[in-house]
């Protein structure tokens, strides 16, 4: 699976860090493991998954060192881009993997699908839970495609001291695209798959903070 040209824009559609012009033929979703380590930078994230002070420490110099390979991946030659952000991508996986209990990591599952649900309802793991026709398929990727020119758009326009309000809107206004696309069926069961809701408070001023 092809990935953003930034691996940091796994939490683009999210709302969060920076975003880059894409090739025309990339594919609108990153791979799960980019968005989860992200998320597990967020102290509210790290609050409710009831992480240690050390366990916190561990993920900020992951993902800090994480960060700077994919910058070094969108930089570098084009060629094996793909091959190296598949390496980024398993080393998020094992890394989240091995942090996290079980029950964590089910709970991160959960946030993620309530914090980046447009980005992610065409997964096929999701796709297939949620019985998508091809046609919402096809929707739900216009509507990305639609979400991450409007990010874009924010990114240039707004000045950081604003652009953390305008950032929660555009996820909420993400949100309820999504859910326009379900029926009563699916909605139900991606609400069951999302778990409790998420109260934590997602920072969206230019990087979240961990510590």
């Amino acid at each position: 699976m092809s990935h953003f040209g930034r691996w940091t824009l796994a939490l683009a559609i999210l709302a969060v860090w920076g975003t880059p012009a894409r090739p025309a033929d990339e594919k609108m979703v990153p791979g799960e493991g980019a968005i989860e380590v992200m998320l597990l930078r967020q102290k509210s994230v790290q609050e409710d998954l009831k992480l240690t002070p050390d366990e916190a420490s561990k993920i900020h110099a992951f993902t800090t060192r994480q960060h700077a390979k994919a910058e070094a991946i969108h930089e570098g030659s084009e060629g094996d881009r793909e091959k190296k952000y598949q390496e980024l991508t398993r080393e998020n996986e094992k890394f989240v993997s091995d942090v996290l209990e079980p029950a964590q990591a089910k709970r991160l599952h959960q946030i993620m699908l309530q914090k980046a649900g447009l980005l992610m309802v065409t997964q096929p793991e999701v796709a297939s839970a949620l019985k998508l026709t091809a046609e919402q398929k096809e929707k739900a990727r216009e509507l990305q495609a639609e979400t991450h020119k409007e990010w874009v758009e924010l990114h240039h326009s707004t000045s950081k001291e604003n652009r953390s309000a305008k950032m929660h809107e555009l996820h909420a206004n993400s949100h309820k695209r999504m859910m326009a696309l379900l029926t009563d069926e699916q909605e139900a069961k991606f609400k069951e798959m999302s778990g409790k809701p998420f109260e934590g408070k997602i920072e969206y001023h230019g990087g979240p903070e961990s510590k």
